[in-house]
């Protein structure tokens, strides 16, 4: 038997596909309507050049200065004590180096040497600079005494002088208290005192207090009425802090013979430390000061005063500067002799001229080193920093 392969097909309908009913069935091609091109967007002008950022697939980067990063970590290196790795982070940076980013670098290497007292080094690095840089090396400056022989005449002529941070163990006090038990006569300079201690003005308090009682010829010289003013608009009533600044203000008003700031002063202390209120004492001996010299001290009141501070600044110790931001007037700080300020004195130093209030604040000729680390700790933008030209 022979079968087929192929079944008859059978002109039935297959039932379970129900039959269409209505209009036949007509292919249709869907068509996509057309692009339509988006409506501009407005331009609007601010002035701002956009270019690159409309751009898409463009990386912008902000350029950043490389040798600025490298003065900053010098800097705090330095701060930190670390002498000789802020050198060589500086010296592996600017050898064969003439850029103009790098100039900075090589200022601040040369004040690192001075300060440490390496002539030798401080000199081969000039003749590098001059070489390298085409430029004119600095010149190397001893710490000297700007007026040589002046605190020798002043000592022959019974003048002496306070100057810089003074202590309670400041060597000046033997000068003064052999005065006092001798009956000698004494003028006191106080034109470059930057600030003293606790200590200290207990002390000059006490020497100035008996020799007004010996009556000795004892007297102020120029400067005393701007510290006068200084240190008691540093004393706030009902602030119950440095009893000995109180006694030594009262002293200098006295020796001043201003009276009316004395009962005001007296008054304050008396309500301050709950004690009876020191009394007025009319000078009982003239002043060994000349009458010219007392005028200039008057004009001096109209202009900014210079403080001079020397040496390290360390562990936030900055009673040397308070004692001179007067707010509402100009603060001048000499930091010419000052080789060092770490890190933290760094940091209370920007907290302390932020709430100053002064009118302006000009910190003067510190070294390169120094002066980086001001910037990096924001000083710079609350006082004017004046860096000395070579």
């Amino acid at each position: 038997m022979v079968f087929s392969f192929f079944k008859k097909t059978t002109d039935k309908p297959d039932e379970r596909i129900p039959p269409l009913r209505g209009s036949p069935i007509v292919s249709a091609v869907v068509s996509q309507p057309p692009a339509q091109t988006p409506a501009p967007v407005p331009v609007v002008d601010d002035g701002l050049d956009t270019t690159i950022n409309t751009c898409y697939g463009i990386e912008v980067f902000e350029e950043t200065d490389p040798y600025s990063e490298i003065a900053e970590h010098a800097a705090i290196l330095f701060a930190n004590g670390q002498y000789d790795v802020a050198r060589s982070t500086l010296e592996s940076v600017i050898q064969n180096n003439a850029d103009q980013g790098a100039i900075k670098l090589w200022l601040m290497l040369f004040d690192l040497l001075r300060i440490r007292k390496d002539r030798d080094a401080f000199d081969a690095l000039g003749l590098d600079f001059a070489s390298i840089c085409e430029l004119s090396p600095p010149s190397w400056k001893e710490d000297v005494d700007p007026e040589p022989g002046k605190n020798e005449a002043y000592a022959a002529a019974g003048v002496v002088v306070l100057q810089g941070a003074v202590t309670g163990t400041d060597t000046v006090f033997d000068d003064l208290l052999h005065a006092l038990s001798k009956g000698e006569p004494r003028t006191l300079d106080m034109g470059r005192l930057a600030g003293i201690d606790s200590e200290a003005s207990g002390r000059l308090a006490k020497i100035l207090h008996q020799a007004r009682h010996r009556d000795l010829a004892w007297g102020l010289g120029n400067g005393t009425e701007i510290l006068a003013k200084r240190f008691s608009a540093r004393l706030i009533a009902g602030q119950t802090r440095d009893e000995n600044m109180w006694l030594l203000v009262l002293e200098l008003l006295q020796f001043l013979g201003q009276e009316a700031a004395f009962e005001e002063k007296a008054v304050d202390y008396a309500v301050t430390f709950e004690v009876s209120p020191p009394a007025w004492e009319p000078p009982r001996a003239k002043p060994a000061i000349k009458g010219e010299e007392k005028n200039d001290a008057v004009l001096l009141l109209d202009t900014p005063m210079t403080s001079t501070l020397e040496g390290e600044i360390l562990q936030g110790r900055l009673d040397a500067i308070a004692c001179q931001l007067i707010p509402g007037e100009e603060c001048r700080l000499d930091f010419s002799r000052v080789q060092r300020l770490d890190f933290v004195s760094a940091g209370a130093l920007a907290t302390l001229l932020k709430e100053a209030n002064c009118k302006q604040i000009t910190i003067v000729h510190p070294n390169r080193m120094m002066a980086e680390l001001l910037r990096v700790m924001g000083i710079d933008k609350v006082a004017h920093i004046e860096l000395a030209r070579y």
